[in-house]
């Protein structure tokens, strides 16, 4: 077998066993809440290079409820998920009470916020959000579809 046809085939494998080791499970969330529960998006002050500058923002709080209960006794990472849509993109900023990480995404992208032990049927938490768009923004209401993934361990 040729170098060539060696390296391509350990890439190959070496990508088929990233791909299981990455196997998501998507978690119910569906007794999280925002408050309030819709927002309008504000107008940015313009200010030259600054990203976002002269974009929408808007700040909210959400009530995380994580169903957990499958997964207790085992360990993981919990990533929360703004897939990407088909109008501008969105950078979410948060700060956590503690239980999760503070942290920040864009759509399309996915950002942990736990990892370790699952020791309770629900994983809480209260984080303070701020969204924030590029001047492109063009919808007067817009559903963004948040939502986690757990990396079994």
């Amino acid at each position: 077998m040729s170098l060539i046809k060696s390296l391509a085939t350990a890439a190959l494998c070496g990508l088929m066993m990233a791909s299981s080791w990455a196997n998501p499970h998507r978690l119910d969330d569906s007794l999280s809440y925002t408050v309030p529960p819709n927002v309008q998006m504000q107008w940015m002050p313009l200010k030259s290079g600054q990203p976002y500058a002269g974009g929408m923002e808007a700040a909210l709080r959400v009530n995380i409820r994580i169903d957990t209960r499958d997964w207790v006794g085992r360990s993981g990472r919990v990533y929360m998920v703004l897939p990407r849509d088909q109008a501008s993109n969105i950078e979410a900023v948060w700060t956590t009470q503690g239980r999760l990480q503070a942290g920040r995404l864009v759509s399309g992208e996915r950002a942990l916020v736990y990892a370790g032990p699952i020791t309770a049927p629900t994983l809480e938490d209260q984080l303070q959000v701020r969204l924030r768009s590029n001047a492109d923004w063009q919808s007067n209401t817009r559903r963004l579809n948040f939502h986690f993934e757990l990396d079994a361990d």
